[in-house]
């Protein structure tokens, strides 16, 4: 009897226990702080935290990530675990906690499968290309390791695709993680806004914050911002615009287009004409693909269009010094841009058919593998290389001359069979999804994919953090819908077929 007694004290539920628990770790910290510095204890205590967070909540850890790469986070700012000459920051270690998470509940837990998809061998193909080919051109002396870690680390992030498809198995993961990535993207909108009020005399955004210069007309006022956090952005304004057109408009609605509304307004801000011209473009193979859902509201965004056309011009001829009046003109005028033949004279695109024209020099050389992952591909330049610039000789603009270029035709082809497979998907199977919302978001993240394949012929999204594990996540969420949650019908997990 007593010793049920004295086992029952201690058990966790019991007061005792707590305060005995509590006294003990109060008398561990303090000690601690005596021994250590106090920035190392909290440290070490928020990590400890983390840790359990991340094995708990795999979505958490995927959002850590995004917030780490594609958010108003200055990546290179964070602080890096550095071993034997290998640096690794804070989304580098969540990664690779929950791929060993994957492997290890592979070996030890009888209850948990891998998931199998169309997508998985194209990605481990190209991501088992892209290694090798830089492992041979380091072993060769032809790349520097550091240039080579720097992108390698970029292209490794694909590999968030397996952790979705993996660790997120309840329908309450995936909504957790597509919240959290929305309120992302609504909280990098807001800074973007305050960044355009302030200028660019204070930096609040990671990446690119100066003033708009268009064909050699500097707009005053009107500041251009390229931070880290546009690929949130475009995924949140292309997504909201599929979900709003395919699903049925509720009270609730109101907030998906106040958030449509910001993240439109965001990506303005950006002033990349990629970005505008890839997002025309897949909106309108939308409406061609759900004509039958958007022809009614299409009546409804034009009339909220035109009205808001009328404030514009209102306030453009009250205050026409304003910064919404700056705002439109220097939107004209980058757009208009889209249109004319002088764009082609531009330095930035005469930039890029330098860069061009050595990258398929060294396609030519090396078609099979590549030059490898961070290779410098050209020498020096006097047109594109400037005093006091840096070195950007392992850099080039287009995206898919880059995974050419460095990973070789075996790179690049699975790469794009990863890019076939996952596009063809997503427009033959959104349909079957009986639930509304999750419909619009398979659509949506499709349509998000197809303008950024569009978007890399003249940028580096391909190969850049910011995008990388957005790109993996989006496929994973896609898996994982068309596999799990809401459809119409069964859906092969292996069909690749051609759209009907």
């Amino acid at each position: 009897m007593l010793k049920k007694s004295i086992w029952e004290s201690f058990s966790p539920s019991n007061l005792l226990f707590q305060i005995i628990v509590g006294l003990a770790c109060g008398l561990l910290f303090g000690m601690a702080f005596l021994l250590f510095s106090p920035l190392l204890v909290l440290g070490v205590l928020a990590a400890v935290i983390l840790l359990f967070v991340i094995l708990k909540w795999p979505e958490i850890g995927l959002l850590g990530i995004l917030i780490a790469t594609s958010s108003i986070v200055f990546e290179d700012q964070l602080p890096a675990l550095t071993a034997g000459g290998v640096s690794l920051q804070i989304p580098d270690l969540i990664l690779l906690l929950l791929l060993g998470v994957i492997v290890i509940r592979s070996l030890v837990d009888r209850n948990f499968k891998i998931v199998r998809t169309p997508l998985d061998w194209p990605l481990l193909i190209f991501i088992g290309v892209a290694l090798l080919s830089t492992f041979i051109a380091i072993f060769q002396s032809s790349v520097d390791p550091v240039d080579a870690r720097r992108v390698i680390r970029m292209v490794i992030y694909y590999l968030t695709f397996f952790i979705v498809t993996n660790l997120i198995r309840q329908k309450s993961q995936l909504r957790l993680l597509l919240r959290g990535l929305f309120i992302l993207a609504i909280i990098v909108d807001l800074v973007m806004m305050a960044q355009f009020v302030v200028g660019d005399s204070v930096q609040l955004l990671p990446g690119s914050i100066t003033t708009l210069e268009t064909s050699g007309e500097e707009f005053a006022g009107t500041t251009r911002i390229v931070t880290s956090g546009r690929s949130v952005v475009l995924v949140s304004f292309i997504t909201l615009t599929a979900i709003l057109c395919v699903a049925k408009f509720r009270p609730k609605s109101i907030w998906d287009v106040s958030q449509w509304i910001l993240s439109g307004l965001a990506l303005i801000l950006t002033f990349l004409r990629s970005y505008w011209a890839a997002t025309g473009i897949v909106l309108f193979i939308m409406i061609y693909l759900s004509w039958k859902e958007v022809k009614l509201k299409l009546i409804g965004f034009g009339i909220m269009a035109i009205a808001l056309a009328i404030i514009i011009f209102a306030v453009s001829i009250e205050i026409p010094d304003s910064r919404v009046t700056k705002l439109v003109s220097g939107s004209y005028a980058r757009l208009a841009t889209l249109g004319s033949t002088k764009t082609l004279q531009e330095g930035s695109l005469q930039w890029r058919y330098v860069e061009n024209e050595y990258a398929l020099s060294q396609i030519m050389a090396h078609p099979v593998l590549g030059i490898g992952l961070g290779a410098r591909y050209r020498p020096f330049d006097p047109r594109i290389d400037y005093y006091g610039l840096g070195d950007f000789r392992n850099f080039i603009h287009n995206g898919h001359l880059w995974v050419l270029m460095d990973t070789g035709l075996l790179g690049y082809l699975s790469l794009m069979c990863l890019s076939l497979f996952f596009l063809i998907r997503g427009f033959k199977y959104w349909r079957n999804i009986a639930d509304a919302r999750m419909r619009g978001i398979v659509l949506g993240f499709t349509l998000v994919y197809l303008a950024v394949l569009i978007a890399g012929v003249v940028n580096s999204d391909l190969v850049q953090s910011r995008w990388t594990p957005v790109i993996g996540i989006l496929m994973g969420v896609n898996e994982v819908i068309l596999a799990k949650f809401g459809e119409k019908e069964p859906i092969n997990p292996t069909d690749i077929s051609l759209l009907n």
